[in-house]
């Protein structure tokens, strides 16, 4: 895989990710209040097309479906976080 940068605010929705488990959309932009909600679907996107979160269909309410992270892409998760990281503390 390629190394590419994450989006701003990807750290947090991971970590949240990681901690809650599989949430919706939703779910995820009301937990991370701090950050608009335009800028939490991007990353989700973004996300999502990186293949680092998967969506799984929500049996609860059909119309949502629950997004999570990639348990295939542990490794290069590691990898985007730290390289992430190492950004934001330059930028600093």
């Amino acid at each position: 895989m390629k190394r590419e940068r994450l989006p701003k605010g990807s750290i947090e929705v991971i970590d949240l990710l990681g901690n809650k488990g599989a949430l919706t959309q939703k779910e995820i932009i009301d937990s991370l209040k701090q950050t608009k909600p335009r800028a939490i679907r991007y990353t989700v996107r973004q996300l999502l097309e990186r293949t680092v979160l998967v969506n799984r269909a929500n049996f609860e309410d059909m119309r949502s479906s629950l997004i999570g992270l990639n348990p295939e892409m542990d490794n290069n998760l590691k990898d985007l976080i730290t390289l992430s990281k190492e950004r934001i503390i330059a930028l600093a």
